[in-house]
């Protein structure tokens, strides 16, 4: 899996194990604290540390339970179970000493985990800010943090932080998280029912990393590989999941999946183990699970298209009881491995919660294949198309079937919808046999019923191995001038600046070579395009604006920073530059034999594996601009 260069102090940061914190006495354990939300209508776990033998009397509103302290000081008490309300003060008392957490509530406890797209804040998704804005609305809305954190064996402590709905708390929460979150209590069953989701989640991780390790004792050890930063199969199940005890949970949201992407088939049995070993951690064999199905990505991982790792979520999702599919693709055009249509994302999740957990009459689900039928020069697919029939999204024909005759060379097909059926046709597979449908990174697929949700990508083939798949990037744009010649991708990464005949900057694959916008998760993509005059291109997401302006002899490249957090604009450089700063208020000289550029702007000038790496640093709100220009020779 590509990574974003991070420092090492950056990964140390992380991965360190916090100490843990307490007073003398007693101390409740690592899930306990103020705002948090407990499990309504199942007992009560509490749990924590004080002199060893010494009784505790734990309390929680109308509830009391006793118990008494191991020889090593760890306590353990079961309370009668409460229906939703508070709020609750949690006290625990023994020997005169007093620990206690305050403004509990009793409700639903949601945990969301994964890996970046569910780790990606609520203030980088699209309409973000805005739902943050409106955030403190959701009065009986609790959000709960669980630190990242990897350990070589299951910890009893950790760092886990309850906040009360608002804007600052909103914004750096999960965007999954609390689209999910917000859209559940909007439902006029739940509105009065406290609601409290654990955002446990940490960017480019393995599934494996999340796994207990007596779960994946039975797989060979060449199947299981560590994640970003060095973090071990298992690490992230000690570190984060392991601290939350047996308290129990209303279910779960699951949004992982890319960093095995490269290794589809042994995904599905992975995935088996992690929600096995969890429902036997939270000791719930009938914990539910919604599983976020991959969006849309060209790119792939590994030359290995996402749509069989799509195919090896679902094929987990129909092998396990209680677990359900939130489809994921039409959420981005492909091209951002980030994409910032969380809150799509987010109400699929809770259309499913609602439907399969709490029974409510809602349509939850796009039409789901049932059959496919030759009849003749035509191929009949038919549909379970909850959500009062087919249609394509957006209307006009429906796209993304392709089907495939004895020689299982598929074609795409023409398809027209009759009943809860669509019938498809290809001049070129005269006696149709098998189908496929949103097969592909970013297949373009349309087919939804009346209710606007997406059918899943299916096929009905055989096929053992991943097959090619055509990409089709964003479109680019490429500069000419007398002095030089630039190649921008459709993402906004400048990928060539060729001067006098000479290549300047670094061809590495993926992020390590051209230029790339650090900051949050990862690299940026500023999918969104527009010229906004001759000569100039500009780029931009939700956060960042980067405007190139081009003349003969000159470019001017400018970024606007609209976070608050810091970014830094990254050009990396062929190995065989030359780099020369005189000084802080000099241009730097580029120079690859006779031909030069001089680039003003420049904050950092570093050596990385690849050669010379160029920084620019732009804060929280601001903006800087490069000039890089062609000395003439």
């Amino acid at each position: 899996m590509p990574a974003p260069r991070r420092s090492a102090a950056f990964a140390l940061l992380i991965l360190a194990a916090a100490s843990p914190a307490g007073a003398a006495g007693i101390r409740l354990g690592a899930p306990f604290g103020d705002h948090m939300v407990v499990q309504r209508d199942r007992p009560v776990r509490v749990w924590g540390e004080a002199a060893g033998g010494a009784g505790v009397e734990v309390r929680l509103g109308p509830r009391m339970a006793r118990a008494a302290a191991a020889a090593d000081g760890r306590w353990s008490a079961t309370l009668e179970a409460l229906p939703a309300g508070g709020p609750y003060v949690l006290a625990a008392e023994s020997g005169g000493e007093k620990a206690g957490a305050a403004d509990v509530l009793v409700g639903d406890v949601w945990l969301c985990s994964g890996q970046s797209n569910m780790q990606m804040t609520l203030k980088e998704c699209d309409g973000g800010l805005e739902a943050a804005e409106a955030a403190g609305a959701l009065a009986k809305l609790r959000l709960g943090s669980i630190g990242r954190r990897a350990s070589a064996a299951p910890e009893s402590g950790g760092d886990v932080r309850w906040r009360v709905a608002s804007r600052d708390s909103a914004r750096d929460f999960s965007g999954v998280g609390f689209f999910f979150a917000a859209d559940l209590s909007a439902d006029p069953a739940l509105r009065d029912v406290p609601l409290g989701v654990l955002d446990a989640s940490f960017g480019g991780t393995m599934c494996e990393a999340w796994t207990p390790a007596e779960a994946l004792a039975g797989f060979a050890r060449d199947d299981l590989r560590d994640s970003m930063f060095g973090v071990k199969p298992s690490a992230l199940y000690n570190g984060m999941i392991a601290p939350l005890g047996k308290a129990p949970i209303k279910g779960v949201v699951w949004y992982q999946g890319e960093g095995n992407s490269d290794r589809p088939a042994s995904y599905p049995r992975l995935l088996a183990a992690l929600i096995a070993s969890w429902r036997g951690r939270f000791e719930s064999p009938d914990l539910p699970f919604i599983v976020v199905q991959l969006p849309d990505y060209a790119a792939g991982w590994g030359g290995v298209s996402w749509a069989w790792m799509r195919e090896a979520q679902a094929s987990a999702v129909r092998a396990t009881e209680h677990a359900s599919l939130a489809v994921g693709i039409d959420t981005n055009d492909g091209s951002d491995l980030h994409p910032r249509r969380k809150r799509e994302i987010g109400r699929r999740a809770a259309l499913l919660a609602l439907h399969d957990v709490y029974g409510r009459p809602v349509v939850a689900r796009g039409p789901e294949f049932q059959r496919a039928t030759p009849e003749g020069g035509s191929l009949r697919v038919a549909f379970d198309a909850a959500g009062d029939g087919l249609a394509s999204r957006g209307g006009g024909p429906i796209r993304g079937f392709a089907v495939a005759g004895a020689d299982g060379r598929y074609r795409y097909a023409d398809a027209v919808v009759e009943g809860d059926a669509v019938v498809l046709r290809s001049e070129a597979v005269p006696a149709p046999l098998t189908v496929r449908y949103a097969w592909g990174g970013a297949p373009g697929a349309n087919l939804v019923n009346r209710a606007g949700l997406p059918a899943a990508p299916f096929r009905t083939d055989g096929a053992t191995r991943p097959d090619a798949d055509v990409q089709r990037p964003p479109v680019g744009r490429i500069v000419r001038t007398r002095s030089y010649e630039t190649a921008i991708n459709g993402v906004g990464s400048v990928t060539s600046l060729v001067v006098g005949g000479r290549q300047f900057l670094s061809n590495e694959p993926g992020w390590g070579g051209g230029t790339t916008i650090t900051g949050g998760l990862a690299p940026r993509e500023l999918a969104d395009v527009h010229e906004p005059g001759p000569g100039c291109v500009a780029f931009r997401d939700d956060l960042v604006d980067l405007v190139l302006e081009f003349g003969d002899g000159r470019m001017d490249w400018t970024v606007a920073n609209r976070g608050k957090d810091e970014i830094r604009l990254r050009i990396a450089l062929h190995p065989r530059v030359a780099v020369r700063r005189r000084g802080d208020a000099e241009p730097v000289e580029l120079r690859r034999d006779a031909a030069a550029v001089l680039v003003t702007g420049v904050d950092v000038v570093s050596d990385s594996e690849g050669g010379p790496v160029l920084e620019a640093v732009i804060g929280g709100q601001a903006s800087k601009r490069l000039s890089l220009s062609i000395p003439d020779r």
